[in-house]
């Protein structure tokens, strides 16, 4: 039997449904579901179930939706540290000695994967880096007492437990960089969690047809952010930039989607975002979004933080997905090859400027970035890209 189970967390309580729904967006929303489901779609000769400590939810839960076994277990939450269920526990280890599956957990800096590395060593550990630093850069670099002791004591577990993790799925370089540097015997494989191309853009719109659904003007030139309006984004700076570039080019407007005003994860820049005359939109439904990349006539992402290491992102992926070129010190993370024909790659604050200013004058510059994105970042090759690991974590399994 090759079964894999996904362990994954509630990450983000304020969008969760906390108990059963119609559509089963209970069960099949978050990265961990939407892993298993690639995993199952992509490769399905896999046994696949869906593991989720949730502290939002009172009981435990279980059903099958298109052959992936999603299990929910209620669980109390160190903020900023772990979720524990003692159920969760009993219930992996029944499952260990039954099936001996590979773990494959979402989020490598967090307390899931210490619980699975040090409670479950002789399973097969895959895990995936989404975004978060190493506590050691935590450690060194945050002035805040409390915060400084946390990143200790996790650098310290995962010295212990690290030596049982096999595979690191990593879309930022920085974090290759310290992983093997630290940790020599852990496999670190570029990767990136995809996009379904199939479900969100099977026929890119023309961007005049985009703007006239969206109610844009069609002489206006627009600068697309999607995600929250948060630090480690800096959108602080984007919304300066805009405002450098509006006192020269009125016509061009700055979009900020995704947000929300007070999140789980904070907005620190919303109420700035509002007072700057930016259209700020909120959230929008997955199944919209390739209107909003298409109508933009660029995509910006601030990448310059040290303490950033959120890889390309999937939001500049998917504006590459609808033909619309990115700016972003991200792009250096990019997996594809030629990749100035997609975007500009500014490393300091003036430089985003000159690129904003220049694909906005020069978008003919700019080429085969859907062709691009279907060739590396399609779900259907990511995955299937992942067999081969797979297969030698499974054929390296201990009996």
């Amino acid at each position: 039997m090759k079964k894999i189970l996904v362990l994954c967390i509630n990450y983000e309580k304020s969008i969760f449904p906390n108990q059963p729904d119609a559509e089963n967006r209970f069960y099949v929303y978050g990265f961990g579901a939407e892993v298993g489901k690639n995993l199952k779609t992509y490769i399905p000769e896999y046994e696949v179930e869906v593991w989720r400590l949730d502290s939002n939810v009172k009981h435990s839960y279980e059903k099958k939706i298109l052959d992936v076994i999603y299990k929910i277990f209620p669980s109390f939450q160190i903020k900023g540290f772990s979720d524990f269920s003692v159920n969760f526990i009993r219930a992996l280890r029944k499952e260990a000695r039954k099936s001996n599956p590979i773990l494959f957990v979402i989020f490598n800096h967090y307390g899931v994967l210490y619980q699975a590395a040090l409670f479950f060593s002789k399973l097969s550990i895959i895990t995936t880096h989404h975004g978060g630093g190493p506590p050691a850069f935590d450690f060194k670099h945050d002035k805040k007492i409390i915060h400084k002791i946390r990143a200790g004591i996790k650098w310290l577990i995962e010295k212990l437990t690290y030596r049982n993790v096999n595979v690191v799925l990593v879309g930022e370089t920085k974090e290759s960089d310290y992983l093997k540097k630290n940790f020599p015997d852990i496999k670190c494989v570029s990767w990136s969690w995809g996009i379904n191309l199939e479900r969100f853009y099977p026929n890119p719109v023309s961007r005049t047809n985009a703007r006239n659904s969206l109610g844009w003007d069609n002489n206006k030139k627009y600068i697309l952010y999607v995600g929250k309006l948060y630090k480690y984004k800096e959108v602080d700076k984007l919304i300066e930039i805009w405002k450098e570039i509006k006192k020269e080019r009125p016509e061009v407007e700055l979009v900020l989607a995704g947000n929300e005003p007070k999140g789980h994860w904070g907005e620190e820049y919303y109420e700035m975002a509002v007072g700057s005359g930016a259209m700020v939109l909120g959230r929008i439904l997955n199944v919209d979004l390739h209107k909003y990349y298409t109508a933009a006539d660029v995509y910006v992402m601030i990448a310059l933080r040290e303490d950033y290491y959120g890889g390309t992102g999937i939001a500049p992926l998917e504006s590459l997905a609808c033909n619309t070129p990115v700016v972003s010190y991200a792009l250096r993370n990019y997996i594809g090859d030629s990749v100035n024909e997609i975007g500009e790659m500014p490393d300091t604050l003036d430089g985003y400027k000159k690129a904003i200013l220049n694909v906005l004058d020069h978008p003919e510059q700019y080429k085969n970035m859907r062709e691009s994105i279907e060739k590396f970042y399609s779900s259907s090759n990511t995955f299937k890209n992942l067999k081969p690991y797979l297969e030698e974590l499974f054929n390296k399994r201990r009996k």
